[in-house]
C-alpha cells in the first residue's frame, strides 16, 4: 500500500484569505474565496498542495510559509502576526485524495469495553497504554505494543521556578500558539505520532470487534464491526457534516426555549430527590448530576463508597441497608 502527504498553508488577514506557499508577490497578493464543492464540504480553490515525503520536508514547508505571513510592530513585539494561518495535511493513497469520515475509534473501544467511562476512559492516551485494547492476534501473551499517546505536559511541560530561581514541582504548559511557533519539530512529531497512534488503534479495535458476533433476536447478523458500519458509522458521518458545515439556529426560539428547559430539568430534579427520599431522608440534599451518589443510591455501591469522602455520600452509603438497592 502506498500513500502520499499533501501539505498546504494560507492565511486569513483583514477578511483575505492568501496561499502562503506561493512564490511571487503576484501571486501572494491573490485574493482566495472559499467554495463548497461537489462532495458538500468547503474548500479554497485553487491552493497550492506540494507534496512531502518526510517531517523535514513539512518543516521546510512550514517555514518558507511562515516568511510571507503579515506581520507588524506592536508594543510588545516587534514582529507580531497580524493574521491567522492554517496548515493542513492531506493524505492521498494511489493518488486519489481522501475525505469525509472513516471511522470513530471512541465508538469503536465503547462498543467493545462500555464499562471505561469509570476505568481509564476513552481518551487516545488511555486507550492507546492499554495492554487489552492494542494487543495482537488471538493470545495476550508476548503481543507488540506501541508507544501510547504521550500527553502535553509530558513532552512541552516544565517546572515552575520559585521566587529563589530553583525548579518547584508544580508543571506548567505553555498556550499552544507558542508551542507551535518555539517548539514547532517537537509539534510536528507530536501530532505525527497522534496519526500513527490513532490507525494502530482503529486496526486493533476493528480486529477485536470482528471477533465478536452481533445478535438481533436470536439471530446472527454479523460481527459487532458491521453493526457499527449499518449503525454507528452514518451517525458519525452526520456529526462530521453537521461540524463542518454548521447548522441553522433560530437562536430567538432557543432563548426561549433554554429557560423552559433549565425550569423543567430543576422540577424533574425535585421530583426524584422526593422520591428518594422516601427511602433515605438525605437523599433530599444529594446532587442528582452525581453518577457516583446515583450509583450510590440505586446500588448500593459499597466496594466504590469506600473511596468516597464526601459527607453526603457517606450518609448515603449508610442508607443501602434500608432497601435501596432493591428498587
Amino acid at each position: 500500500m502506498r500513500y502520499e502527504f499533501y501539505v498546504s498553508m494560507l492565511e486569513v488577514y483583514n477578511e483575505k484569505i492568501r496561499d502562503l506557499l506561493v512564490d511571487s508577490p503576484d501571486q501572494l497578493s491573490k485574493r482566495l474565496d472559499i467554495k463548497q464543492v461537489s462532495d458538500g464540504t468547503q474548500d479554497v480553490l485553487g491552493i497550492l498542495e506540494p507534496q512531502v515525503g518526510s517531517i523535514d520536508d513539512v518543516w521546510k514547508i512550514l517555514t518558507n510559509g511562515g516568511r510571507n505571513r503579515s506581520v507588524g510592530s506592536t508594543n510588545a513585539n516587534e514582529l507580531s502576526s497580524r493574521s491567522h494561518s492554517f496548515d493542513s495535511h492531506i493524505i492521498g493513497n494511489n493518488g486519489i485524495k481522501l475525505a469525509g469520515f472513516h471511522v470513530d475509534t471512541m465508538h469503536l473501544a465503547r462498543l467493545f469495553d462500555s464499562s471505561r467511562t469509570t476505568d481509564g476512559g476513552y481518551s487516545l492516551e488511555a486507550l492507546t497504554s492499554d495492554p487489552k485494547i492494542m494487543s495482537q492476534g488471538n493470545s495476550d501473551d508476548d503481543v507488540e505494543l506501541i508507544s501510547g499517546k504521550m500527553s502535553m505536559k509530558s513532552i512541552f511541560g516544565k517546572k515552575k521556578l520559585k521566587k529563589d530561581g530553583t525548579e518547584g514541582k508544580i508543571i506548567t504548559l505553555p498556550p499552544v500558539d507558542v508551542l507551535q511557533r518555539e517548539e514547532r519539530r517537537s509539534w510536528i512529531r507530536y501530532s505525527a505520532l497522534d496519526a500513527v497512534n490513532t490507525l494502530k488503534l482503529f486496526n486493533c479495535l476493528k480486529e477485536k470487534l470482528m471477533r465478536v458476533r452481533w445478535f438481533l433476536k436470536g439471530s446472527i447478523q454479523g460481527t459487532m464491526y458491521d453493526f457499527y458500519e449499518k449503525c454507528w458509522r452514518p451517525f458519525g458521518v452526520l456529526l462530521v457534516k453537521m461540524e463542518s458545515e454548521g447548522t441553522l439556529v433560530d437562536k430567538v426560539h432557543l432563548s426561549k426555549i433554554e429557560k423552559l428547559a433549565v425550569g423543567d430539568k430543576q422540577i424533574v430534579a425535585d421530583k426524584f430527590r422526593w422520591w428518594a427520599s422516601k427511602y433515605c431522608e438525605d437523599a433530599k440534599y444529594m446532587n442528582v448530576g452525581s453518577n457516583t451518589q446515583i450509583r450510590q443510591l440505586l446500588f448500593d455501591d459499597t466496594s466504590r463508597s469506600l473511596q468516597i469522602s464526601s459527607t453526603l455520600e457517606l450518609k448515603l452509603m449508610k442508607c443501602g441497608s434500608s432497601g435501596l438497592n432493591a428498587c
